[in-house]
């Protein structure tokens, strides 16, 4: 699990979400959570997903959702295009230009899964 990590982190970091971000921990904890449970993914992230992660972070699930969301845009900002292409696609929406947090965390663990 713990080289997992390692392995999330620096495609987390590649897509251009910075490590000093709140929303860094709390996505790569649900990747590294997704991965090992993909139903979290089906039922509504709301209710299950984001209170794990807050249980761990001794935060609140709006506090997850909210960082989720805030390094996520900062990461299409700047993160590697070719990159984000590839584990992206065309997934994502082009009113909004980014990802929304399922999809994110959808896509990065669907890139991790066919990298095995």
């Amino acid at each position: 699990m713990e080289n997992t990590k390692v392995k999330i982190s620096k495609v987390l970091k590649e897509l251009g979400v910075s490590p000093s971000l709140n929303g860094f921990g709390y996505l790569r904890e649900a990747i590294a959570l997704v991965l090992t449970d993909d139903s979290l993914l089906n039922r509504v992230i709301t209710k299950q997903l984001y209170p794990n992660i807050a249980k761990k972070f001794n935060t609140t699930p709006s506090r997850v959702e909210r960082g989720m969301r805030h390094a996520i845009e900062r990461g299409f900002d700047k993160g590697n295009s070719e990159l984000m292409e590839q584990i992206f696609g065309y997934t994502v929406s082009s009113c909004s230009g980014r990802a929304t947090n399922k999809e994110f965390i959808a896509c990065v663990v669907d890139y991790f899964q066919c990298q095995e």
